[in-house]
C-alpha cells in the first residue's frame, strides 16, 4: 500500500494499455487451442485407454504451465502502475512474484516531460511512452500508457501549480 501525505489527492492512475497484454493473451489463446482440438479428436482415433490417460495428463500439464506464463503476464500488465498525484509521480513496478520496486518523484522537480508514440498502431490508439526528467539529472520513463498526452498535460499543469 502507497501512503499519501497529508493533504495529497491521486489525480489519475496509469496502468500499460490493453494492447500490451492483448498479443501475449492471443499466443496464450493458441498455444491452449491446438492441442484442444487435439484433445477432442484423440478419443475418436483407436488409441488404447492407457495412451489416452497418459496424453491428458501432458495435457493437463502443459495446461498448467501455458496458465503459469499467462498469469505471470497478467500480473506484470495489472501490478505495474504510475500514481499521479498533486504533489509527485510513483511509479511502481513489480518483478517478478515478491519483489517490487517503487519510485517517487516531486512535481517541483520536473524540468521536461517527453512523449513518444513508435509506430502505427499506438499513434492511433493513443499510447506511448512517457519520459519525465527531474532537476537531479534522473528520467523516470513509463512505457505503453494510455493517452500518453493527457497524462502530459496532467503533469505540465500540476507542475505549474505546485
Amino acid at each position: 500500500m502507497i501512503a499519501l501525505h497529508p493533504n495529497e489527492t491521486i489525480i489519475r492512475a496509469a496502468h500499460r494499455h490493453w494492447i500490451v497484454i492483448s498479443g501475449g493473451m492471443t499466443i496464450v489463446a493458441l498455444l491452449l487451442l491446438i492441442p484442444s482440438i487435439g484433445l477432442l479428436i484423440m478419443p475418436l482415433l483407436p488409441f488404447p485407454p492407457e495412451l489416452i490417460s497418459l496424453l491428458y495428463y501432458f495435457f493437463s500439464l502443459y495446461a498448467l504451465i501455458v496458465a503459469v506464463l499467462a498469469f505471470g503476464m497478467w500480473m506484470d500488465y495489472y501490478l505495474d502502475i504510475w500514481i499521479i498525484t498533486n504533489r509527485r509521480i510513483i511509479d511502481v513496478e513489480h518483478k517478478g512474484l515478491f519483489y517490487r520496486e517503487v519510485s517517487e518523484f516531486m512535481l517541483d522537480r520536473v524540468q521536461d516531460v517527453t512523449i513518444e508514440k513508435q509506430n502505427f498502431l499506438s499513434l492511433m490508439l493513443g499510447y506511448g511512452n512517457i519520459r519525465v526528467h527531474t532537476a537531479g539529472e534522473q528520467s523516470f520513463e513509463a512505457r505503453d500508457l494510455p493517452r500518453v498526452k493527457e497524462i502530459k498535460d496532467i503533469i505540465m499543469s500540476q507542475k505549474t501549480i505546485t
